[in-house]
């Protein structure tokens, strides 16, 4: 049988600015309960200037390496889920691995937005589990750093026209240890699936590579697509419907039931559409966390801060779950045992 993966150890990172829904009415020509009334959310964390999803993650990082007993020169694999990474190219995981001090061993992003973190566990787990060319495990994966994070500040437009969108991001990251263990949280079951067809219907076009000379021109400039835009009303029904589906699967793999849910972390840009779904789903509203509504909406981070802040305080045999959906449209779940 392979070998059971666990969370070894976990950390999470944020900025130190919190922005406050008074502080973005002014700055977006609306009021501070418009904003709150609009998007669910109350403040955010906005990194500060040459603050990267990498400087993030390895504090985040550093917390992990401590939780896990883990050295560095241990991990095997370096996984970032962002889709706001430091540069164009390369990957946040190569600035990653660099302030980490970290070994010469694969470093990789991967793009599935606020199921990020579920994919990268999910990648982890099947690194973590390979077997050599002889049968046995492959050691070279015993130990693998899993970050997710994101810097969206730094991409917002602060003008009205961003009235919808802006107050709704956030900045921050998680990392977790993956790997084989008898100690931390057992992953129990992992699903995460992507939709293409809905790409548009929640993105961010441009600068885009599929557009010559000029990924970006001034006229693209001046209609904001180089910000986030989304139609988020039109696909409110779609991701509930996909959010409920996928929690389904999931605890149907770990052999759970609704009600056997402890912890339900829910994350999706508009939190009344993430409690949607969990409502669907029949579970208790005392169970449930939604990170957008108390951070903003840290897309692939969401997921890993809010795991790192509450694992402290859960007891043995608690079953976690985690469910995410965004742009792709992607979205995923993953049953966790403490």
């Amino acid at each position: 049988m392979p070998p059971e993966i666990r969370l070894l150890g976990i950390g999470s990172a944020l900025p130190a600015e919190e922005v406050s829904n008074e502080r973005l009415g002014a700055l977006l020509g609306s009021s501070a309960d418009a904003i709150a009334d609009r998007t669910g959310i109350e403040t955010r964390r906005w990194a500060s200037s040459g603050e990267s999803p990498s400087s993030l993650a390895a504090r985040a990082a550093e917390q992990a390496l401590s939780a896990s007993a883990t050295a560095i020169d241990r991990v095997g694999l370096i996984i970032f889920a962002t889709a706001t990474p430091d540069v164009c190219f390369p990957g946040a995981a190569c600035f990653l691995q660099e302030k980490l001090g970290a070994p010469t061993v694969g470093a990789l992003d991967v793009r599935a937005q606020t199921a990020g973190f579920i994919c990268a566990l999910d990648l982890a787990t099947a690194f973590a589990t390979l077997s050599a060319p002889n049968g046995a495990i492959d050691d070279r994966y015993e130990r693998v750093l899993v970050a997710a994070g994101e810097v969206h500040s730094s991409g917002l437009d602060e003008s009205p026209r961003g009235q919808d969108m802006t107050p709704r991001f956030g900045d921050g990251a998680g990392v977790a240890i993956v790997g084989r263990g008898d100690v931390g949280p057992r992953l129990v079951s992992v699903r995460w699936y992507t939709e293409g067809d809905l790409a548009d219907r929640f993105w961010c076009e441009y600068p885009a590579s599929r557009q010559a000379p000029m990924r970006v021109t001034a006229a693209d400039l001046a209609a904001g697509k180089h910000f986030p835009r989304a139609d988020l009303a039109g696909i409110a029904p779609i991701v509930r419907d996909r959010l409920q589906a996928i929690v389904r699967e999931v605890i149907g793999v770990a052999g759970w039931e609704p009600n056997q849910i402890d912890r339900l972390i829910i994350d999706y840009i508009d939190p009344a559409v993430a409690r949607g779904a969990a409502a669907g789903l029949g579970i208790d509203p005392a169970r449930v966390d939604v990170p957008t509504a108390r951070l903003g909406h840290v897309m692939a981070g969401g997921l890993a801060i809010a795991l790192a802040e509450v694992l402290p305080r859960l007891g043995r045999g608690t079953r976690v779950l985690l469910a995410g959906a965004g742009s792709g449209l992607t979205y995923g779940a993953a049953a966790l045992e403490v």
